[in-house]
């Protein structure tokens, strides 16, 4: 028998001749490696639920402590309301006393609005008339009502002061020459309580130099007293 020898391959090392070929296969069943997916999924899906439950709880814990807070605020301020009210209740005497004085002072601004200060008012009428020697024998004054009436003004000139009337005044006394009465006049006519001073008699007298009477108005500026303006000093001014 006959052998035939075939020379070798000189390109093959011995490295590559010996080489294993690198083959890989999956030998498992796919019914395991389904599996195997499906475990993972569903820590996957565990771990998921757990952190939304978690969230949720820490969600809730705060919603409820902030509940909490703000009942025990409303508490504290339904405690408060009943403690004022009991107060209220304790001092209703006091305010009500409060109430009914504070009514009062408004009624009686309203009825005191033409509260006059006369003695200062008399005291001005007298005090114009001491430099040129006039005596004031007597004064009548009459303040305009409320509905317009009650003055008895004879002097229907304009108010020389821009100011509103309130009510006019008649004086009669005596001086020692007409001109000491024009001089009263100019006197009264510089005041600020009073204005428009009209004479309406002089006449002679045996007994002192001349008598006279005069009206003169009172301006809006005479008005003062508790429930008004403060008063001024005598004088007018």
């Amino acid at each position: 028998m006959a052998t035939t020898l075939l020379p070798i391959d000189p390109a093959v090392s011995p490295q590559r001749a010996n080489r294993i070929p690198m083959i890989s296969a999956s030998l498992l069943p796919e019914e395991t490696i389904a599996a195997r997916r499906a475990r993972r999924a569903l820590v996957l899906v565990v771990v998921v639920v757990v952190l939304v439950a978690g969230l949720c709880a820490a969600w809730f814990a705060l919603a409820y402590r902030d509940k909490q807070a703000a009942q025990n605020d409303l508490d504290a301020a339904t405690t408060t309301v009943v403690d004022l009210r009991r107060k209220q209740q304790e001092f209703s005497p006091t305010v009500r006393v409060k109430d009914e004085i504070t009514t009062l002072d408004g009624q009686l601004k309203a009825v005191m609005s033409n509260d006059l200060d006369w003695s200062a008012l008399l005291d001005t009428i007298r005090s114009a008339g001491i430099p040129s020697d006039i005596r004031v024998d007597g004064v009548n004054g009459q303040l305009i009502g409320a509905d317009g009436t009650g003055s008895s003004a004879v002097n229907t000139l304009p108010d020389t002061n821009n100011t509103t009337t309130i009510g006019s005044l008649t004086v009669t006394g005596s001086g020692p020459d007409k001109q000491a009465v024009a001089a009263y006049v100019d006197a009264l006519a510089r005041e600020t309580v009073v204005t428009n001073p009209y004479i309406t008699n002089v006449a002679k007298s045996e007994q002192s130099g001349v008598t006279f009477s005069l009206t003169v108005d009172i301006t809006q500026t005479a008005l003062c007293g508790r429930f008004t303006g403060p008063c001024k000093t005598a004088g007018g001014k």
